[in-house]
């Protein structure tokens, strides 16, 4: 099958590829895909089998009359390596450029063997704001050198993996202090500090050829588009004047959700469509909650009554079947289920995933590292519970992560002592918590953090577990804090005599790879890719 010409679609057809659908209702994305009126589509497979993902994405690319993209699949299912997990802070403590490049390389490859164009990454954000609730540790970190180069590497990973980049979220998210899925982020900014820190990693990636795809912002850019605050996804001075125009890309963009609330709140299911269209966008992310028949029905509607122009449609339309045509998709747009096993969850992907988990470990404070343990009975390992958190925007569940810490102190002494808090940390948990830290030899405190969309406290520590700590560190009981997730919350905790960064609770590798630190088994190579504090600087990191 060779890519069809834009002559040969019809107008609901070429509108069809400008839109990414997902919906609960799979038959009515079958249909959409069987007329030409979806061109991508994403939902979640979590808990499934390769060949189970791989079998369902293949149904449908069978009835589908242009073969389709596929996106996001490192979030969506529970068979492969997954060694992203939304987060890319961890590489940037490894300040390893060749190992971004082999991480984006492996992980585009494993989500082509499922069936999946377009993996997700890299967030190219340079997080310049401590308190983002949701960029946090999904950035490589605050330095728009490290950023660039890191970001720079995973995107040329991703293309020599034939794979589709998935840069965000332009023109940059780092400096904001709100969930963009709640409500309006403002960065009020000069142009000039955009232009040499947030635009920096875009410009260089175009320069070098390594971009095919970018997603942009629901975030307000004053300095950019002036007047009312409105996201930049339908600024057409941000996203084609400046994207298009100034930084001459000439690739996919792509909008966030349609569904977060600074667009579906303020403008409709519909006018969000047409103004995201309007603005320069190829791709849509489509409203989720929604039929995705409003929306393609919206923008025939304003196609035909002018409002939409035909020639940017045309152009939107071409780029999409461009970007098809170079994966591959027209000559075979299927999977190879026979080769699932040989290319999904390998040893040589896991063995990477622990590479990457060991190189990014980062010590703060070394006094007791090695820990040394005379009594194992006298050993308390502490944690923050946690219960399952939907990811609504991704579609699958954050499941805590805490029982692992606690096995893998148990495989190195069975004696220790476990206590998990619970989500309410009652005042009597924590007396009798504070009771057994004042009996032990050694406390351990696993600080258990993560960034999830519509719950912007997420990143933090309760207050009375914080309390907790300090209450413990004003004692003589040696204290190890092993944090996995935002290091940020370091700059707020007291001095302990081992202070270990992941920056990645949903990784197990992560919390192999710090235990392992910790118990002098492998040396600590990471450094902070943030600034946490005048104590814990950029770069700060001891063996």
């Amino acid at each position: 099958m060779s890519a069809p010409t834009l002559a040969e679609l019809t107008l609901e057809e070429k509108l069809g590829q400008l839109i990414m659908v997902r919906y609960d209702d799979r038959e009515i994305l079958a249909e959409m895909l069987a007329h030409g009126y979806a061109g991508s589509f994403y939902f979640g497979q979590k808990g499934q089998s390769a060949e189970a993902v791989a079998t369902e994405l293949n149904r449908l690319q069978a009835l589908a009359k242009v073969p389709a993209l596929v996106a996001f699949g490192f979030a969506c299912t529970d068979c492969g390596t997954g060694m992203l997990n939304g987060n890319v802070m961890r590489l940037g403590a490894t300040r390893d450029a060749d190992l971004v490049y082999r991480m984006a390389y492996a992980e585009t490859r494993e989500q082509r063997a499922y069936g999946y164009h377009i993996p997700g990454l890299p967030v190219l954000d340079v997080n310049l704001e401590r308190t983002n609730p949701i960029i946090n540790t999904r950035a490589f970190g605050d330095d728009v050198q490290l950023v660039t180069e890191l970001g720079v590497a995973a995107l040329r990973g991703v293309m020599d993996a034939r794979g589709v980049t998935c840069a965000m979220h332009f023109p940059g998210h780092g400096s904001t202090k709100a969930d963009s899925h709640i409500r309006l982020p403002v960065d009020d900014r000069c142009f000039e500090d955009l232009w040499s820190t947030d635009l920096m990693p875009y410009r260089e990636a175009i320069r070098h050829g390594v971009i095919n795809g970018l997603c942009t912002s629901h975030v307000h850019y004053p300095c950019l588009n002036a007047g009312p605050p409105a996201p930049a996804t339908i600024s057409r001075k941000i996203v084609t004047h400046l994207l298009r125009g100034r930084l001459s890309y000439d690739g996919l963009i792509m909008s966030d959700s349609l569904t977060m609330k600074p667009m579906k709140d303020a403008y409709g299911i519909e006018e969000a469509a047409i103004l995201t269209v309007l603005s320069g966008h190829d791709l849509i992310l489509s409203d989720y909650a929604s039929d995705p028949r409003i929306t393609h029905a919206a923008l025939v509607e304003a196609a035909r009554s002018g409002r939409i122009p035909l020639e940017q449609i045309d152009a939107s339309a071409a780029r999409v079947l461009k970007l098809k045509e170079w994966l591959g998709l027209f000559g075979d747009r299927f999977t190879d289920l026979t080769r699932i096993a040989e290319r999904v969850g390998t040893p040589e992907l896991k063995a990477l995933a622990l590479e990457i988990a060991r190189q990014s470990v980062t010590v703060l404070e070394n006094a007791a590292v090695p820990l040394r343990v005379s009594d194992p009975s006298r050993c308390l390992v502490i944690v923050n519970g946690s219960d399952a958190v939907w990811n609504e925007d991704m579609e699958y569940a954050l499941l805590p992560t805490h029982e692992r810490l606690h096995r893998a102190i148990k495989q190195r002494l069975p004696q220790a002592r476990t206590l998990t808090l619970s989500e309410q940390m009652t005042p009597e948990e924590l007396a009798a918590a504070l009771a057994q830290a004042n009996e032990a030899e050694t406390v351990i405190f696993g600080l258990f953090t993560r960034v999830v969309c519509y719950h912007e406290d997420s990143i933090g520590l309760p207050p009375q577990y914080v309390d907790l700590i300090r209450e413990v560190a004003a004692t003589d009981v040696p204290l190890a804090l092993l944090n996995f997730g935002n290091p940020y919350l370091m700059s707020d905790l007291p001095r302990a005599s081992a202070t270990l960064c992941t920056y990645d609770e949903a990784c197990p590798e992560s919390i192999e790879a710090a235990v392992e630190v910790l118990f002098g088994e492998t040396k600590a190579q990471g450094k902070l890719p943030v600034r946490v504090s005048e104590q814990y600087p950029f770069g700060h990191g001891l063996s």
